[in-house]
């Protein structure tokens, strides 16, 4: 005699079949991973109430089907879906989107806990509120724009100036114009608009300023690529991200262990 978990198997094996869905999307359209679905198959796990209600669902069972199996019965098939009702996604649509299998996940457990509509509404307003609270700031890195505003005011130039400045003598044509410069300064310049070594080079020596600094400025502003320099000043190493205090020493320490020793005379 079959285990409750190979019967559950093969209802849900036959019923995918029927519904033509693969078993990662019907773990995708269930809310659940295509691991957690395949530890149920084998019997390493038993669905919780949430995830059987969202498994019935998907596979257009009437709610404690999959219950039923496991128990010894046969599942209950839906006869339609109710008015509103998504039909579970076909390999030929592909898998769910994230919202669309949380939607299907949530609404499975509203059911369960037996929500009402004005219970869910201010659920879902304090789930939004947690999301809000816990979301991340985006940190906008303003080196290269603070150090150019900051040396042009040194420099007394316009911004009109500093881009006539930057005009080929032959051609009259601007490498800089100064609306470009000012979205530099207010650090809101496009993807596409951001400045190559050219434009570093001209604003290093229009504005008088340290090469090395500007495209350092640069590198961490727009790539998030930062500069360490070796103790004595004459290596310089790149890394990808802020490095810690104690990644930066042990990048020091690599420069220190690989430059080239001095030539000895005679």
């Amino acid at each position: 005699m079959p285990e409750p978990h190979e019967r559950l198997d093969e209802a849900m094996n036959h019923r995918r079949l029927e519904l033509r869905l693969k078993w990662r999307d019907l773990a995708n359209a269930a809310g659940i991973t295509y691991e957690a679905l395949r530890s149920i198959r084998r019997g390493e796990s038993r669905p919780t109430e949430i995830t059987a209600r969202a498994l019935d669902d998907v596979l257009r069972w009437a709610p404690g089907s999959v219950y039923a199996i496991l128990g010894g019965g046969e599942p209950t098939l839906l006869e339609a879906l109710p008015a509103g009702e998504d039909a579970p996604t076909s390999p030929a649509a592909g898998t769910l989107s994230p919202n669309e299998a949380l939607r299907r996940v949530v609404r499975a457990s509203a059911r369960e806990l037996g929500v009402t509509p004005d219970g869910f509404d201010e659920a879902m307003r304090l789930a939004r509120q947690d999301l809000e609270a816990s979301r991340t700031p985006e940190v906008v890195r303003t080196d290269l724009s603070d150090l150019v505003r900051l040396g042009r005011a040194e420099a007394g130039l316009s911004l009109e100036a500093v881009a006539a400045a930057t005009a080929d003598q032959a051609s009259g044509d601007r490498l800089i114009e100064a609306d470009w410069l000012d979205r530099l300064e207010r650090a809101a310049l496009s993807p596409g608009e951001h400045p190559e070594y050219p434009h570093l080079d001209a604003l290093a020596i229009v504005l008088q300023l340290d090469p090395i600094r500007v495209q350092d400025a640069a590198g961490v502003q727009f790539l998030d690529v930062h500069t360490v320099w070796s103790s004595d000043g004459q290596i310089r190493g790149m890394a990808e991200g802020e490095l810690s205090a104690e990644d930066a020493a042990k990048m020091q320490e690599l420069m220190r262990l690989y430059r080239k020793a001095p030539r000895l005379d005679g």
